[in-house]
């Protein structure tokens, strides 16, 4: 654990931990098969799900699962699937009131195409969630203990990232094959996934352990990598890499696992817990979601 570590102390308020997630909303159509189909080849599917989606609102709900208070800045359209969406979230414990409802277009989707293990993945730009990002104020940071975020780095959640960072709030950033290293120097937990750990800039060769040591020495914060079946890392600057496995399982949809584990993690670290706590919690909530279909809790 890093020694300027900017986690809230657990004792410090009452109540459960306050955390505001920013980043997208978005509709999912989920189908299970077995493989992809070949060109013109009509291949028929397995089960078909659609239900609300998208790493920011996933987390969210994760982490109201996990007895945090959460608030989710996002956007959707003024549309029958953003409706459905924000009842869920609403249902779930999320406070949306900080998700904006954009009359002029469409709520996100996502087709996910599943295969138990593996999955592919196709997604439609809607509501521009930037505006709702850009018009949190630094009294609403205030007001959280920890704020997380999810998607590109552009400049409304770079200043966002800044705000809680003056504010004296930690930030988790999820980097989902992103470079987020514009958001690094204020963040305290860095979550990714081994292949995008594998690809990201800089990154050692396809060693996923050596990739997390390398971002732990170059990122001013904790660095968590998670390995799918083989569970999930934890690299501090200068110490070494905890590796704790998870229960063995037969996936049935991957589709938001990383977000229950993100939830998990966070959740768990905002109460004090160590590392190989906050790890366990992170990869039983992903096992919640992967054994079923769709992305929520």
């Amino acid at each position: 654990m890093l020694e300027d570590d900017r986690r809230p102390d657990p004792g410090a308020s009452r109540g459960p931990q306050r955390v505001l997630v920013a980043g997208g909303t978005n509709f999912d159509i989920i189908v299970r098969a077995d493989r992809l189909p070949e060109e013109h080849e009509k291949l028929r599917g397995g089960e078909c799900a659609a239900s609300p989606g998208g790493s920011a609102a996933n987390t969210a709900l994760g982490l109201a699962r996990q007895g945090c208070a959460v608030r989710l800045v996002s956007a959707v359209g003024d549309d029958a699937l953003g409706r459905v969406c924000l009842d869920e979230l609403r249902a779930g414990g999320v406070d949306t009131s900080l998700t904006q409802v954009d009359p002029a277009t469409r709520t996100g989707m996502a087709i996910v195409l599943s295969a138990g293990a593996g999955k592919r993945m196709m997604t439609f730009a809607g509501a521009d969630r930037d505006a709702a990002i850009g018009a949190v104020t630094e009294d609403d940071i205030r007001a959280v203990d920890h704020v997380h975020v999810v998607g590109e780095p552009t400049p409304p959640l770079v200043r966002l990232v800044q705000l809680a960072h003056r504010s004296g709030r930690p930030v988790s950033v999820e980097w989902n094959g992103r470079d987020m290293s514009a958001l690094a120097g204020e963040a305290t937990l860095h979550l990714m996934n081994a292949d995008e750990a594998r690809r990201l800039p800089g990154a050692p060769g396809n060693d996923a352990a050596a990739a997390a040591r390398h971002y732990a020495d170059a990122l001013p914060g904790e660095v968590i990598v998670t390995l799918g079946p083989e569970g999930a890392l934890w690299a501090s600057p200068g110490r070494r890499t905890l590796h704790v496995p998870t229960t063995p399982v037969a996936p049935v949809d991957r589709t938001g696992g990383g977000d229950a584990f993100n939830a998990g993690v966070i959740a768990a670290w905002l109460s004090g817990e160590s590392p190989e706590t906050c790890l366990r919690r992170g990869l039983g909530a992903a096992l919640h979601v992967i054994t079923k279909i769709g992305a929520h809790p």
